[in-house]
């Protein structure tokens, strides 16, 4: 059995859940059986994984979970929440352990396999395999038939600040942009598990012809690919953005997402704000983003870039190093 531990919540975002939906979809075509297993799962991504044929488990604690995984021969853990002793039991419980390293665990740990898809911050824990750097951001299969991007809408912008929006950005940031005349189109992407306030301050942007909100929608890639250009934050969004070649504008909202600051690709790929801000400048977002959505050739050398540097394989490469 191959087990995944990954939660998705308001609180904490989809990310997680989501970037392994890209390894369990090659897993369940190499007739793998997956079960993922979980304390914090949204509806909405529930039903998305039941309907994929994962099975699905609650573990009430992390005591529960260790007692629930003494039969799992692989055990992949996407989560920051672990204590460092769980870690160490579930190392001496399961056959081989996998960390997704985001550089939240701050104590060296071991584990069998490393994947850290960092260009930036090397991993300090200890395996006898690392897989490090960009060739190992995980791209859902959904994307990959919109990778040729064959028409957009010009003067667009797409915008998803995570599906929940824990810092309830998106209502400012959208309510400063539907008034230029330079946008043509405002399209948001949001899921049913924002806070009620966010999505009612959405919902009342609707009355601008040029806003669309979409919430729980099922093909986030076609509106992507879509969008002249894409404003979302530092985790795995960007890189969806930068496999179709949608020149984006990356809003730093959480420390682990600082490395795409540091990142050579800052710039060249895509363009990063520090938005961690107590007192965030959305004015100085909106202006980056008219000067963006008007220059044609930065637009094209970011789209360039961004599809040179992912190019959708992360999964394959994965799975590989764990057979």
């Amino acid at each position: 059995m191959i087990a995944i531990y990954a939660n998705a919540s308001q609180q904490i975002g989809y990310g997680h859940v989501m970037r392994q939906i890209a390894l369990i979809e090659v897993l369940l075509n190499k007739q793998h059986k997956v079960t993922l297993f979980y304390r914090d799962l949204a509806p909405q991504l529930h039903d998305k994984l039941s309907g994929m044929g994962v099975v699905l488990k609650f573990a009430v604690d992390e005591i529960a979970l260790v007692t629930m995984l003494s039969k799992a021969d692989i055990l992949i853990v996407d989560d920051y929440a672990l204590s460092n002793e769980t870690i160490i039991q579930l190392k001496n419980t399961v056959k081989q352990l996998v960390i997704f390293d985001d550089g939240t665990y701050q104590e060296p740990l071991e584990f069998d396999l490393i994947v850290n898809p960092s260009d930036v911050v090397d991993t300090i824990h200890k395996a006898p395999r690392v897989l490090q750097g960009l060739d190992y951001r995980l791209i859902r299969s959904e994307f990959k038939s919109y990778r040729a991007r064959e028409s957009f809408i010009e003067k667009s912008i797409f915008i998803s600040l995570g599906g929940t929006d824990v810092k309830m950005l998106t209502p400012e940031l959208c309510q400063q942009l539907v008034a230029s005349n330079d946008i043509t189109k405002l399209v948001v992407a949001v899921s049913s598990s924002c806070s009620e306030n966010t999505l009612t301050l959405l919902n009342r942007l609707k009355q601008h012809a040029k806003f669309e909100l979409h919430i729980d929608y099922p093909n986030l890639a076609r509106l992507m690919s879509e969008a002249d250009i894409a404003i979302t934050s530092g985790g795995g969004s960007l890189y969806e953005l930068m496999y179709l070649g949608v020149p984006t504008i990356a809003l730093v909202l959480v420390d682990n997402q600082s490395q795409a600051l540091d990142s050579t690709l800052n710039n060249a790929a895509y363009q990063c704000i520090d938005f961690r801000n107590k007192q965030p400048d959305f004015a100085n977002v909106v202006k980056q983003a008219l000067f963006l959505l008007n220059s044609a050739d930065k637009k094209r050398k970011l789209s360039l870039y961004g599809q040179q540097a992912i190019d959708g394989m992360a999964a394959e490469r994965i799975i590989e190093a764990l057979d």
